[in-house]
């Protein structure tokens, strides 16, 4: 696949003889129990038994690379060296020192005698594999993945793959590199080496070969498989996602009056049956709560700040290797596809009104719903009875998978689905999690594209700036940006170094907002406003409304759902 390298960079299994980082120091990975790693010291040889949760990947090197810098203090230069061990003291402050980011990465420019731009790449880089070796200065000279000739023979040869490889029947790849011989002719530019075109022909996606050529629904009817049992054989291989309203009434934590019944994403493992992730929320199905899901799913559940967190012991994680969703919308969102691509995750949709499809997931819910409704608080009880809030709800659904249901025995497998997980593992499944935990639920949030201009971003209507912004594009540049929609106080754009960087309000004074606030305030705007509506009357109105609930001792049911929606959003947004 086209983004193999960049997969690799992203997620890492755990398996024996895999490197790893704890505490920002190499260690070999050595064997899995449930939640927990043993690991071996690289230098000191000591085992530890510490949390998956607090490992993290040597991404950006290939394995021979990475085992090749364990000896680097022997083998490098001594000024080199010297230098690095002085950048590292720089960057470790820049990263966790006091006062503001901008504030640490200027101290650490000065110290070091660099731009801020310099020092920004510095940290990127060691954010990626924190290791003295990975400050060593760098030879000069261009990347040798630079592509060297010239915009307008790039573009002669990008026309000629489009015309002539990339149709049925295709032309053979030496027609490909005659043709643009003859543009080169023509324009009185010397015509780039065979080897050149060949090598660019031979670098395309498979897949973007076959859809080009057959068309979509050819290659899908060809991949897909045939209707019939669902054949997996063990954990990981693919989970199904849904999403359905549960059958119970949640209450607001304030008034404690009901507020309506929440609805449930649910992640299912299909050949062991363990429910690998879930989200309660208040919203109808989108994209984030799909994200969300994915997170759960994925993630060790004993993570630092897991909202979904269980006092009973919830062993499943890991990446899978395909994922089937329904055909909503939000299903066929950009954010979801672009981060299933990068995780290396085939993402399959289940084809409409063929319920069959999704058996599997939809038994679970069911499953789920019959006891749900033996909460006092489901649909069908008294009204005097409804006293769960959303959190309480979700701790209780929590409960009831890592408790319960994975403990007893599932009639299809013949085992529990505790039992059926452990056994995969035993087979020799390794589980993969994403190498950047605070990075994984940004690559799934909603994208947008926005372009620079001298004065920051604009995202429906609010202005953003950060001084990180001059040093990762260039004004004009079209970037790739990421948003919460439960808070818009910040938003995650992705800069040269593929990384995201949090770009705040250019006015850090204004309080956070959801998308869907946002767009209620907007659309009263518009219905009573003559003029332009700028970011000033958003937030004053905003503030309006925030004052008139805070002093209502009675709330409509709207409102106090769309307050349990505030307490639900971060307090404090991932970053990266």
């Amino acid at each position: 696949m086209s983004t193999g390298g960049l997969v690799s960079a992203l997620r890492f299994e755990l398996r024996s003889g895999e490197w790893v980082l704890w505490d920002a120091r190499p260690h070999r990975f050595e064997s899995l129990a449930n939640d927990r790693a043993r690991i071996r010291d690289a230098f000191t040889n000591e085992v530890r038994d510490v949390a998956v949760a607090a490992l993290r990947a040597l991404p950006s090197l290939p394995a021979a690379a990475r085992d090749a810098r364990l000896d680097h203090r022997r083998t490098a230069d001594p000024d080199d060296w010297s230098l690095a061990k002085r950048r590292e003291v720089a960057i470790r402050r820049a990263l966790t020192g006091d006062g503001s980011t901008v504030e640490r990465v200027r101290a650490a420019a000065e110290a070091l005698g660099m731009s801020t731009r310099t020092v920004y790449r510095l940290v990127a880089r060691y954010r990626i594999s924190a290791q003295t070796t990975s400050l060593m200065p760098r030879p000069r000279g261009p990347s040798k993945k630079r592509r060297r000739l010239g915009d307008t023979r790039e573009r002669l040869i990008d026309e000629a793959i489009e015309r002539r490889h990339l149709v049925h029947p295709p032309s053979p790849m030496e027609e490909v590199y005659r043709s643009v011989q003859r543009c080169c002719r023509e324009l009185s530019i010397p015509a780039p080496a065979r080897g050149s075109v060949l090598s660019r022909i031979r670098a395309l996606d498979a897949r973007r070969v076959a859809h080009r050529r057959l068309g979509t629904k050819v290659v899908q009817s060809i991949t897909r498989s045939t209707p019939g049992a669902l054949e997996v054989r063990d954990a990981l291989e693919l989970i199904q996602i849904d999403h359905i309203l549960a059958d119970a009434i949640v209450v607001d934590s304030r008034f404690r009056k009901p507020i309506g019944r929440p609805w449930l994403t649910v992640a299912i493992d299909a050949a062991t049956r363990c429910v690998l992730g879930v989200h309660v929320g208040l919203e109808s199905p989108s994209a984030l709560a799909v994200a969300l899901c994915l997170e759960h799913a994925c993630l060790p559940k004993d993570r630092p700040g897991n909202a979904a967190r269980s006092e009973a012991p919830w062993i499943m994680f890991g990446l899978p290797k395909e994922i089937l969703v329904d055909s909503r919308p939000e299903s066929h969102g950009a954010g979801l596809e672009r981060g299933c691509n990068e995780y290396g995750i085939t993402l399959s949709h289940r084809p409409v009104a063929r319920r069959h499809f999704g058996g599997h997931i939809e038994r679970l819910i069911g499953t789920l719903m019959g006891r749900v409704h033996l909460l006092p608080g489901s649909a069908n009880a008294s009204p005097v009875a409804r006293c769960l809030t959303l959190a309480e709800f979700s701790e209780w659904l929590s409960l009831e998978i890592a408790g319960q249901y994975h403990h007893t025995v599932h009639r299809m497998l013949g085992t529990t689905p505790a039992a059926a997980w452990a056994g995969s593992l035993a087979r020799g499944v390794a589980p993969a999690i994403p190498a950047d935990p605070a990075r994984f639920l940004l690559d799934f949030l909603p994208v947008a594209r926005r372009r620079l201009q001298r004065n920051g971003l604009q995202f429906e209507r609010i202005r953003y700036w950060s001084d990180v912004l001059p040093a990762i594009a260039q004004p004009r540049e079209t970037l790739v940006v990421r948003y919460d929609p439960r808070d818009l106080s910040r938003l995650y754009v992705m800069g040269s170094d593929r990384h995201y960087h949090a770009v705040p309000y250019a006015n850090l004074t204004h309080p956070p907002i959801s998308l869907g606030e946002l767009r209620r305030i907007l659309a009263m705007l518009r219905a009573r406003a003559k003029g332009r509506i700028d970011e000033t009357q958003i937030f004053s109105m905003h503030e309006r409304h925030r004052q008139m609930v805070a002093t209502a001792t009675i709330m409509a049911k709207t409102e106090r759902r769309r307050g349990e929606r505030r307490r639900q959003a971060p307090t404090v947004p991932p970053g990266h």
